[in-house]
């Protein structure tokens, strides 16, 4: 079955890259017998840091890894041609496309001016997951995707990102009438993405994780005590990451 997750918010920094590459390793880390194989896409083309130089390439139980400027028709519609690729491929295997998003996308591609962002999005069985940071504009945000493209999003994952604090400082989302619409009343799961340190997120820049573990970075081993620390940030991360999993595609 092909299932496609769309990591959106509301701007860049939210953590959408790392929320991608953590779901992307979540996928590779597992068992042979249970793995997907992994489609990624990363949309951020002026920062590409899931496929840019230095990232995801295939290998590993990645069949392809590619640039799409989703912020134009033309882009949809060479996403299109790839979902309805894999769409068939999909019948037979299980198959996850990681789509990492754009800042600032939404009234590009999420206004309803571009009609075939509705019907890829359908095709792909695609499921919005959504970086949170504390802001009120990442619930207008969000708010706005609703608006115009419903359909789409009756059910998704709402991730609080705690590079920017701790769960008790969510009190905005927490409060919101959205949080209880979509979270408590409605079909959304919450989920948090713990906080990666910062040497270490500088130390591994765009390498894939599982490169990092297996290979180091530029060839050289991650220090003993770093790579403690990513193994302990990538099981929470993974705990997180799967709960897209749990969404129901209707």
């Amino acid at each position: 079955m092909l299932k496609t997750f769309i990591i959106d918010g509301d701007k860049g920094g939210v953590g959408k890259s790392m929320a991608a590459r953590a779901l992307i390793h979540h996928y590779l880390a597992r068992d042979d017998s249970t793995r997907p194989k992994i489609v990624v896409i990363d949309a951020d083309c002026s920062n590409p840091d899931v496929c840019g130089t230095g990232g995801v390439r295939v290998g590993s139980g990645i069949i392809q890894a590619s640039l799409v400027d989703l912020s134009t028709e033309d882009g949809w519609i060479d996403f299109g041609t790839l979902v309805g690729r894999f769409s068939e491929i999909g019948k037979n295997i299980d198959l996850r496309i990681v789509v990492n998003m754009p800042a600032q996308i939404g009234t590009r591609a999420f206004d309803g001016s571009i009609p075939i962002v509705n019907e890829v999005l359908r095709e792909a069985n695609a499921i919005p997951v959504w970086m949170l940071s504390r802001t009120h504009e990442s619930i207008r945000a969000l708010e706005y995707r609703l608006e115009n493209m419903g359909p789409r999003y009756q059910y998704g994952v709402a991730i609080k990102n705690l590079f920017f604090g701790q769960t008790d400082k969510f009190g905005i989302w927490e409060a919101s009438p959205l949080h209880q619409k979509l979270v408590v009343e409605g079909e959304w799961l919450g989920a948090e993405l713990p906080e990666l340190n910062d040497q270490l997120a500088v130390k591994i820049g765009r390498t894939p994780f599982h490169e990092v573990l297996s290979t180091g970075i530029d060839g050289k081993p991650l220090e003993f005590g770093y790579r403690l620390a990513l193994n302990s940030w990538l099981q929470k991360a993974g705990a997180a990451m799967a709960r897209v999993e749990e969404v129901e595609v209707a």
